[in-house]
């Protein structure tokens, strides 16, 4: 199968909610994205594959200016949300957090706080509630992430007291707390069984009703179950972005192929 440009964007079946135009990342000297471009669509689960280094964490965390937190890092190109660019100078970081919400491989509530204000946290870092407002909200988000009816009772208790998949959807639950339009997962499943992997994956068919995902896997077979479109990266360069269904069965692209048949990776 020969090599060809995929520079061209697939048809897309729904506006694009987040742009990529030739971005490129720095961590100090060392390149680790080159020129990426893609388009990805609203309420549509985007999913990044890739052998290990090769950019896709680097590529999520650019999409709402995590990448910039680490030392050395730095950007070039374009990244817009709605048709506005992200890095402008009037953008307040904490703000576009907001719009759009990360969720972490490692499951991470706050060891101090309780399941409830696990949930809260990221609200009232901008943001003053009364407790009937908050009790609202708490349960929406709860119920969003799939995980009420397991917690309703347990809301007192520390979020750490939770199995590692009910702590992974609580950090999903605090995410959605705060309302985004985006939700950023990088590789959200990797720490978790295969029966708390089910549920991660059943609750992101639900959420993308209502939100673009972008998720970042080393599971094949994952970004196959849940996306609509799949990214493969290699080496810091988009070598392929299609319709997932096209990707895995008529690969453009003999790396492609090579990559998710097992050849290397």
């Amino acid at each position: 199968m020969a090599m060809i440009s995929n520079s061209t964007p697939p048809p897309r079946q729904s506006p694009a909610k987040l742009g990529v135009d030739r971005v490129s990342a720095w961590f100090g000297t060392h390149q680790v994205l080159q020129d990426i471009d893609m388009q990805i669509g609203e309420r549509e689960v985007t999913a990044i594959i890739g052998p290990s280094g090769c950019g896709k964490s680097t590529l999520i965390r650019s999409l709402n200016r995590m990448h910039e937190l680490s030392e050395g890092a730095r950007i070039a190109g374009k990244i817009t949300l709605d048709g506005a660019d992200v890095y402008a100078r009037d953008v307040d970081p904490v703000m576009l957090r907001r719009r759009v919400g990360m969720v972490f491989q490692k499951p991470n509530p706050f060891p101090s706080m309780s399941v409830r204000d696990n949930v809260l946290a990221g609200l009232r870092l901008t943001r003053s509630l009364d407790n009937a407002r908050a009790d609202e909200i708490v349960e929406k988000a709860l119920h969003g992430a799939a995980l009420w009816e397991e917690v309703k009772d347990r809301l007192a208790a520390p979020g750490l007291s939770l199995s590692g998949g009910q702590q992974q959807r609580l950090c999903i639950a605090r995410s959605l707390a705060v309302a985004p339009e985006v939700l950023l997962m990088d590789e959200p499943c990797s720490a978790l069984d295969p029966v708390a992997t089910s549920r991660i994956e059943d609750l992101i068919h639900e959420l993308k009703a209502t939100y673009t995902i972008v998720i970042v896997t080393h599971n094949m077979q994952q970004a196959a179950r849940v996306s609509d479109y799949t990214a493969f990266l290699l080496s810091g360069d988009l070598v392929e972005f299609s319709e997932t269904n096209r990707l895995f069965t008529s690969p453009r692209d003999q790396r492609t192929e090579d990559y998710i048949t097992g050849k290397f990776g």
